[in-house]
């Protein structure tokens, strides 16, 4: 038979592990969140560095950009391409529709203007897309 005081001590002792639990799942939801947002800040850099790399012949910039990507995939970042893809306004803004003739491209993404990106699968940037669309008549 458990006395009053230990009846006591182990309430105390549950109340303290509960309550442990909560801060460690609460600093890792904040670290999670900071890190969202670090990622977020970087990817126009990484934009700006796409744009240099298409305009520069220089292989410095190019193993620049692929660096800064390496570091976001590490911390869980994935670049998602939607050229050539349906139309999906789940992750894609469409910001344009682009007349085509072979009706197999009707709602298909034609021009990709910036790409999607996913932080641990959860969509962080929809891409910017630009819509294949048949002419009617």
């Amino acid at each position: 038979m458990h006395t009053f005081r230990q009846v006591e001590v182990a309430n105390a002792l549950r109340e303290l592990e509960n309550a442990k639990m909560r801060v460690e799942r609460d600093a890792r939801a904040v670290e999670d969140e900071m890190r969202r947002k670090l990622v977020a800040q970087l990817l126009p850099v990484l934009d700006n560095l796409d744009r240099a790399v298409k305009g520069s012949k220089h292989e410095g910039v190019r193993l620049v950009r692929e660096q800064l990507e390496g570091v976001l995939r590490g911390y869980g970042v994935e670049r998602v391409s939607a050229l050539a893809q349906h139309f999906d306004p789940k992750w894609m803004d469409a910001i344009g529709l682009a007349p085509v003739d072979d009706p197999d491209l009707d709602a298909i993404v034609v021009e990709q203007m910036q790409p999607c990106y996913r932080f641990e699968g959860m969509l962080l940037r929809p891409a910017k897309v630009v819509v294949g669309r048949v002419a009617c008549g």
